[in-house]
């Protein structure tokens, strides 16, 4: 069997979906940041995006791979 090349770009390497995910949750931070929220509040829904983000993308990946 020949092993495919995978893109270095695609979200099969960890790398890539932890940025996705901290890329989406810093835009929803930003986002939260135009509001009266205070700063707290602000970074545990950066860290829920962020997280779920992360989880949603993986799940996606092995579910593809099956």
């Amino acid at each position: 069997m020949s092993q495919q090349n995978e893109s270095r770009w695609s979200l099969t390497h960890t790398g890539n979906r932890v940025l996705l995910a901290v890329i989406a949750g810093a835009l929803i931070a930003c986002l939260c940041g135009g509001t009266d929220l205070p700063v707290p509040v602000q970074l545990v829904i950066l860290l829920v995006v962020g997280g779920g983000t992360y989880a949603l993308v993986t799940l996606l990946h092995r579910s593809r791979r099956r």
